[in-house]
């Protein structure tokens, strides 16, 4: 096989890939949509965030409503806070939630678990094996 021969095959393998093939933003950290009730906010898609980013729900709310410094619950798949909160707030909270309980700190990919060994909680993740402390 000479040289013109082998580039007409790259080149025509190269075609055959797929669009979006070399992409590595297969996972984007997911954006609250609110709605506002009196003086709540509703997180409205709430369930798909939590679906979106594989974690407990009830461990998620936690750290939104300690970070928003008040009250509320989990009301089907929605989530009441109460007060209202700026969406710009809640956005930065859920990526400040997965910056540090769902990506990978070496590898930067979400393929990861949270595991509890002894009094520990780690982040471990499946992509590069790697295992990091985390407080709960």
């Amino acid at each position: 096989m000479d040289e013109k021969e082998y580039l007409a095959l790259v080149d025509r393998a190269l075609d055959k890939i797929p669009e979006g093939f070399h992409e590595t933003d297969r996972w984007k950290i997911p954006l609250a949509r609110l709605e506002f009730e009196g003086k709540n906010t509703i997180i409205v898609n709430f369930n798909e965030i939590v679906d979106s980013i594989k974690r407990d729900e009830n461990h998620f709310i936690k750290y939104i409503l300690q970070e928003v410094g008040t009250a509320g619950n989990i009301k089907g798949n929605k989530a009441i806070l109460k007060g209202k909160q700026k969406l710009r707030t809640i956005n930065r909270l859920i990526n400040n939630y997965c910056e540090t309980y769902v990506i990978c700190e070496t590898c930067g990919k979400p393929d990861t678990v949270i595991v509890k060994e002894g009094r520990d909680h780690l982040l471990v993740c499946h992509a590069c094996g790697t295992r990091h402390p985390i407080k709960l």
